[in-house]
């Protein structure tokens, strides 16, 4: 290469010169020259049989192609643009024991030892070596044909139905995971109801005015294994639901709805049964509140309350609504979705020793202390998030938790605090503290007969250090709001405590009757 362009700029001198002795006698026009046209990209081309058996390899997120000890695959390339100036390549195999490559890009399985598989890169020749412009191929070697066991054909989110026209994304996964050939060829059982490319993507094509057509959608091994795996979908056709009714579980006059649920997912009915509620228009009367998407209301975490109406509309135009209220201060918390947790054990660590917390499906918390000191653990309970608290709406608040004193006989005394961080989201007064004044300063503490306790205060004759006493107008945001729970005086290492709920009460009546709708007596 060296050499051309050496040429190239001895014939530009020489060119000079001769123009040069010539412009002494007449005028002369200098020729065009064809510009040189570099590559601005490089692909590797497989032969169809091999194309095919192409895979993402999940391990490592590159391309992969499988081959046999002994195989061997001619590789061609395309270079971008088509009006390239040099068209030559270079092949290289970053472990050539394992996979070989030629000049003309005839590749080889030579080992599945070592390493077991090999780069194969493409670069262009030429003057453009430096364009840094190359394609690559991993290619994965095994001794010999492991073939498919079974195959398992899913959905991303377990959707197997669509309407005419639409499309869905099936996925093969081979067993075993030592299988050599890792792709599959896609076939519907039925191309009147849905076909399926390449790439396992089916698409509804059945005859309107036919419902529920159900079609087989096939994976088989493309090892010769003739091992198959179905997949089932469901085929509907675009119908427009002319009347929609929404269940009214979530109406305002019989239920509050609580911010850190994040969403409710509202019920409905359509006439027909069987229409495509795609079709259905949703609409939310205050999005700074609650925004709905496809049924299912989406609350804000913004400090945002009050009541709102969502509303459904066919496309004939008849429609239905809800009226549902997210009223500010309410506290609802009974851990019942893991994905939804507002509260747990602070992350804290101390003497080498760390927090946890672990969900049940019942419906609690176990948290775990860690070692405060040589003696004493420490395990505070917290909001993970923004608490919102309003006196005239819900004045008292009550948790249900052990209470270490009781469940551990060698622990005698504890700090159990109540300590916050707020603002008045109007005023932007500070309201903080130990809630009460500091430790065990709670309005009540039932036992109850499952051996925990019910740890009640009362907004309305609490007062915090900063601030005093939430006004009965006044809605404050939290940051910061937890059980101090510390000082915990014993020889053992990393106690337990269980949460059940923390909740906020319109009255202390209301504190009672929840217990007991747990099914527990309990005593002052």
């Amino acid at each position: 290469m060296k050499t051309n362009i050496n040429k190239i700029a001895s014939y530009i001198v020489l060119g000079t010169l001769v123009l040069s002795l010539a412009s002494c006698e007449k005028p002369s026009v200098i020729p065009d020259v064809d510009p040189a046209y570099c590559p601005s990209a490089v692909e590797i081309l497989l032969p169809e049989a091999q194309a095919g058996l192409v895979y993402d390899d999940p391990a490592t997120g590159t391309v992969t192609l499988p081959l046999i000890v002994g195989e061997k695959v001619a590789l061609q390339w395309s270079l971008q643009p088509d009006t390239v100036t040099f068209t030559d390549v270079i092949w290289s195999s970053s472990n050539p024991t394992n996979v070989s490559v030629n000049a003309d890009g005839i590749i080889e399985a030579l080992s599945a030892s070592g390493l077991g598989y090999s780069i194969i890169s493409v670069t262009p020749t030429g003057m453009y070596s430096a364009t840094g412009v190359s394609a690559s191929l991993r290619v994965k070697v095994s001794e010999t044909l492991v073939k498919a066991a079974s195959i398992e054909v899913t959905t991303a989110d377990g959707e197997n139905s669509i309407f005419i026209g639409d499309q869905l994304q099936l996925t093969a996964a081979i067993l075993p995971e030592e299988a050599t050939y890792r792709t599959v060829t896609w076939s519907s059982a039925d191309e009147t109801v849905a076909i399926v490319d390449k790439q396992g993507v089916v698409t509804g094509v059945g005859t309107h005015g036919q419902l529920n057509e159900t079609v087989n959608i096939i994976a088989t091994a493309n090892d010769g294994s003739g091992v198959v795996g179905k997949f089932a979908v469901r085929v509907k056709d675009v119908v427009d639901p002319s009347a929609v009714t929404l269940d009214k579980s979530f109406d305002k006059d019989h239920y509050a709805c609580w911010i850190g649920d994040k969403s409710v997912a509202l019920a409905y009915t359509t006439v027909p049964e069987e229409s495509t509620v795609s079709k259905i228009q949703w609409e939310s009367s205050d999005p700074e509140i609650a925004t709905v998407v496809d049924g299912v209301v989406y609350f804000n975490y913004s400090g945002h309350f009050g009541e709102f109406t969502i509303k459904a509309t066919c496309p004939n135009g008849t429609s239905d609504e809800i009226r549902m209220n997210l009223p500010a201060g309410l506290i609802r918390e009974h851990f019942t979705n893991e994905n939804n947790l507002t509260w747990g054990v602070a992350a804290q660590a101390g003497n080498g020793t760390e927090t946890s917390q672990v969900w049940h499906s019942e419906g609690y918390l176990t948290c775990t202390t860690y070692n405060q000191n040589a003696n004493t653990q420490r395990g505070d309970f917290q909001a993970k998030g923004k608490i919102w608290l309003c006196t005239a709406n819900y004045p008292v608040i009550a948790l249900k938790m052990d209470y270490v004193v009781d469940k551990y006989e060698s622990i005698t005394s504890c700090a159990f605090k109540f300590d916050c961080v707020g603002k008045d989201v109007e005023s932007g007064a500070d309201y903080k503290g130990e809630l009460g004044g500091g430790d065990k300063k709670w309005s009540k503490r039932y036992k109850c007969s499952d051996g925990s306790s019910v740890f009640i205060y009362d907004l309305r004759e609490k007062s915090f250090p900063t601030g005093g006493v939430l006004p009965a107008t006044t809605v404050a945001e939290f940051t910061t709001f937890q059980i101090k729970y510390a000082d915990m005086k014993t020889n053992e290492q990393q106690l337990e405590y269980n949460v059940y709920w923390v909740e906020t009460f319109k009255s202390l009546e209301a504190v009672q009757t929840a217990i007991e709708s747990d099914g527990l007596t309990w005593e002052e």
